[in-house]
């Protein structure tokens, strides 16, 4: 904008007017002075009232310039802060314009001036609208606009500026598209912004192709698909029937085509109940329809299925990356017919088998085989006999497991007394692949020589011997040895060439003898271990000097104990003594009634063992520790589960489970890679963690994106404010996930099932449960929460439990 002409500054005329009265009234103060003998004294009265308006006008002369110098500040500012803004428009890759009221242009950056690429007009502050519009119709640059257009085209144009309707698409040379906004200012003006939309467009029109691409690659499928000569069914991610052939009507015609599109596989389960399809559902509608929704997506494999008319079809199910099933039915009943063939082969097979039953019957030892998923298939009646506690009858086709948690909540093993689980998991690692043979002692005292092996097809065959006899007198002979050993030691007492402390008290606890040795493993108590001194006063002695750190600060009570275990003198004691020693007290009565004992420095084997225990610990917190996450593992999971299984079964508490599935992980996946997908599990795991409030409720990664929530002695209720914490834990985070379908942040699907143990169903029943609501939650939409009420899985458990 070209600056505007000068005009009279006030403060100017102000400092003028100043400088004329200093002026004058210097005048009057020379006049005063020279005619000061002369005059009257009224004249220099008058030159000194001059004098000082004179000193007056100066000071505001002096005040009027500074503020000019401000003004011209001010200005220089100004000028400078619209050169900024000039230049920061230019930044914009958008063009955009400001008129004022009466439409003329006040301000633009570079690409409003651009036209189109590589043409720039000149347009000039103060310009109508009308003539920058003139300008770009006579650029030529405007797709289709030809001379005798260009006036119908601004009238066009004038007409809906200023309407502030939507806004405006104009094509530009080289096949480019712009989009024309207006928007009105407080003060009357319009702000005009021109976008380059041309990369928009190209993909309307690739979108376009695509469509009719995608429609005729449907019209493609359908054809291939009619022309298959198996059943074809495809569902959505929401489970409903998309596509379906004519092979697959034919062996479905209870369900036709046209009316079964839309609907969802439970949907389409339920007409065919209503229809009594299939048979074997008659009566138990509700529980079947349950354990079909629960396996679906879950199987392991295709299944064998019948259906209405007799015909046989071989059933294959899979989901594909983007959720949708794909089911494939093939007719097998010519297959069926010859299963039916090989089943009469199968009994005579059994026959076969009945024989060799007899044969283990008339052996003299008893006789136990498991098969490769370690369950009882085969014993005789000396096993029976051999364990009179069990009834193995009721034990065909239950795992090993069961078995070995029978005989130890019966107490039949004395050597699992108190450490149950560990023996347990001890026996279960070592079943079918011990290098020796296993000597088990019964609460009963008898001994059983225990011999496993495995097959080549994987089978447990397990020989169990009754050695009673031979271990009573391998112990006699034991004993035999240890007396003689004895007698020969106390013989050989005053030997000092014994590795080993030695000492003997006798029925009156004093120190009948000892050796050297004896008094160097002791040297803070050796002034007191001479004959005649009693077993305690030469403890007390070492005890009130330091020699003990264990009796520091409680003398009394550590010399209690310490005589105490050494008048029973039926154990081993390990004393801690200083600069990190450790003597191994063993002590035993002599027939006489005194007590001998053994000191050995075990000082190194103390060390290793807290070496190896501490390695043993590392070793099983890594074992139950998922090696992404931090948390526990699987096996921790399963652990926890069947203990809190036990536990809460005899008390009688709830226990709940909560299992979450991280919604379209794979996408995630896919998107961010590996590396990435893993610090997410991380991450989820964290949040997971921090949820639960109690040292007995457990967090683990369950496989894969799956994660679980064990908790004990929680009801439903309880165990789903547990699970929505999970959810807004999650929510808060906001992980960013944008190529999943459901959200553009991480979510969560959640199945919640709480139940009280009992003895007739197992634990897996719960997990069951909990996976089945989770199967609902994912289904039903994702990112969201399901119960499952465990009643009909339990009761159904306990009616397939053997009699």
């Amino acid at each position: 904008m070209p600056p505007a002409p000068p005009r009279e500054d006030p403060l100017a005329l102000l400092v003028a007017a100043a400088c004329g009265a200093a002026g004058l009234g210097a005048l009057g103060l020379a006049a005063a002075w020279w005619h000061a003998e002369r005059a009257a004294p009224a004249l220099l009265a008058a030159g000194l009232a001059l004098l000082a308006v004179a000193g007056l006008h100066w000071r505001l002369a002096r005040r009027a310039r500074q503020w000019a110098g401000e003004a011209q500040a001010a200005r220089q500012a100004a000028q400078q802060a619209r050169a900024q803004l000039a230049a920061t428009l230019d930044i914009l890759p958008d063009g955009l314009a400001i008129y004022d009221a009466d439409d003329r242009l006040v301000l633009c950056n570079a690409s409003y001036r651009a036209v189109a690429p590589g043409v720039t007009l000149p347009l000039e502050y103060g310009l109508r609208f009308e003539e920058v519009l003139r300008r770009i119709a006579a650029s030529g640059e405007l797709t289709g606009l030809r001379p005798e257009d260009v006036d119908p085209w601004l009238a066009q144009r004038l007409a809906s500026h200023r309407t502030f309707s939507d806004p405006a698409v104009q094509e530009v040379c080289g096949d480019r598209w712009m989009q024309l906004s207006e928007r009105r200012l407080d003060d009357g003006g319009v702000v005009v912004l021109r976008t380059d939309i041309t990369d928009t467009v190209h993909k309307e029109r690739a979108l376009q192709q695509a469509l009719q691409d995608a429609e005729n690659a449907q019209r493609s499928l359908r054809e291939a698909v009619d022309a298959m000569p198996a059943g074809l069914e495809i569902y959505d991610a929401q489970d409903r029937l998309v596509l379906c052939n004519e092979h697959m009507e034919r062996l479905r015609p209870q369900l036709p085509v046209h009316t079964s599109l839309g609907k969802t596989y439970e949907d389409l389960l339920r007409e065919g109940l209503r229809q009594g399809v299939p048979e074997e559902a008659s009566g138990q509608e509700e529980l079947w329809l349950a354990h079909e929704l629960a396996l679906r997506g879950h199987r392991q494999g295709p299944e064998v299925r019948r259906c209405p008319g007799g015909a046989w079809v071989h059933r294959h199910e899979c989901r594909t990356p983007s959720g949708m099933t794909v089911c494939v039915s093939l007719d097998i009943t010519d297959l069926i017919e010859q299963r039916h063939k090989a089943e009469a082969a199968r009994q005579e097979s059994q026959r076969t088998r009945q024989l060799l039953e007899r044969a283990v019957e008339a052996l003299p030892v008893s006789i136990e085989i498991f098969d490769e998923q370690d369950r009882l298939v085969l014993f005789n009646q000396q096993l029976s006999r051999m364990y009179p506690h069990m009834n193995y009858a009721q034990y065909l086709g239950r795992s090993f497991a069961d078995i070995l948690r029978h005989s130890v909540e019966t107490e039949k093993i004395p050597s699992a007394q108190g450490r149950e689980e560990a023996w347990i998991a001890e026996r279960l690692s070592e079943h079918g692949s011990r290098a020796s043979n296993l000597v088990q002692r019964l609460a009963d005292g008898r001994w059983i020589n225990v011999y496993e092996t495995r097959t080549p097809e994987n089978y447990v065959v397990a020989v169990r011997l009754d050695i009673t006899n031979l271990i009573e007198q391998r112990q006699a002979l034991e004993a035999a040895q240890e007396a003689a050993q004895a007698a020969q030691q106390l013989l050989r007492d005053a030997v000092e060439s014994l590795p080993e402390g030695f000492a003997l008290f006798d029925a009156e606890d004093r120190l009948v003898v000892c050796n050297a040795q004896y008094r160097r493993l002791y040297p803070i108590s050796a002034p007191m271990i001479v004959p005649g001194n009693t077993f305690e006063q030469i403890a007390r002695y070492g005890a009130e000097r330091g020699q003990y750190p264990d009796a520091a600060g409680q003398v009394e009570a550590w010399l209690a104990r310490c005589v105490a275990d050494h008048r029973a003198a039926r154990h081993t004691v390990l004393q801690r003594l200083p600069e990190g020693r450790w003597v191994q007290a063993d002590e035993r009565r002599t027939p006489q009634g005194g007590i001998a004992g053994v000191r050995t420095d075990v000082t190194q084997l103390v060390r290793k063992e807290q070496e190896l225990a501490a390695a043993n610990a590392k070793l099983a917190l890594l074992s139950t520790t998922d090696g992404v996450t931090g948390i526990g593992n699987r096996r921790r999971f399963d652990e926890r589960l069947a203990v809190e299984w036990l536990r809460c079964g005899r008390q009688r508490l709830p226990l709940a489970v909560v299992l979450i599935d991280i919604d379209h992980f794979k996408l995630y996946n896919d998107h961010y890679g590996h590396l990435a997908g893993d610090e997410c599990l991380r991450r989820v795991a964290q949040l997971l963690q921090a949820t639960i409030r109690r040292a007995d409720e457990v967090t683990a990664r369950y496989g894969g994106e799956e994660f679980v929530l064990l908790l004990p002695d929680t009801p439903l209720p309880a165990a789903v404010t547990v699970a929505q914490r999970c959810m807004d834990s999650l929510r808060n985070a906001a992980l960013p996930h944008p190529r999943s379908p459901t959200a553009p942040v991480i979510t969560f699907s959640v199945g919640i099932a709480s139940v009280v143990p009992h003895a007739d169903a197992s634990s897996d029943t719960l997990v069951q449960a909990a996976d089945a609501a989770l199967y609902r939650a994912k289904y039903g939409g994702r990112n969201r929460m399901e119960t499952f009420d465990p009643g009909p899985v339990a009761q159904a458990s306990a009616a397939a439990a053997p009699p």
